[in-house]
């Protein structure tokens, strides 16, 4: 004969909120171990600033690490207007540790270098540009600036 409702037990029994507690610790552990990776790629993920200028001879490039490791620029360049853009990755390069191919740095967070991006450039004229740059961990290319440039007269 089954009990009156008064004097069932209420609530869940000691298995049922033991199972219940260690689903929440299950999923609690499974988001700290996501957000913890999420973290980790953000602070591996390059961060890098670019200064450029042009002259008759070509682009000169200056890019700073600030996050992550950078192996490689890349230049693409047109006039002003333009829908096509030319691509150059064969430029000279001065480091801290000596001279290097565009396509081949070795720069980490806190590095810089200047490259020279040779070119036939009008005086007078604007150029669109961008500059992407290859990321060590992953090879894949990073679009790190765009803009314009006027190329000098003198």
């Amino acid at each position: 004969m089954p009990k009156p409702k008064s004097q069932r037990l209420r609530g869940m029994t000691t298995i049922e909120a033991l199972l219940v507690a260690a689903a929440f610790i299950i999923v609690g552990v499974i988001g700290v171990m996501v957000f913890q990776g999420m973290g980790k790629s953000m602070s591996e993920a390059l961060r890098a600033n670019a200064i450029v200028t042009a002259d008759r001879g070509g682009f000169d490039v200056t890019v700073e690490v600030l996050n992550g490791k950078l192996s490689g620029l890349v230049l693409q360049y047109g006039t002003a207007g333009s829908q096509t853009l030319q691509t150059t990755n064969t430029g000279q390069c001065v480091t801290g540790g000596g001279n290097a191919q565009s396509n081949a740095l070795n720069l980490v967070a806190g590095q810089s270098a200047t490259c020279r991006f040779p070119a036939t450039l009008t005086p007078g004229q604007q150029y669109v540009y961008v500059i992407y740059a290859r990321e060590s961990t992953s090879g894949k290319a990073v679009q790190m600036a765009k803009g314009v440039v006027t190329v000098g007269i003198s």
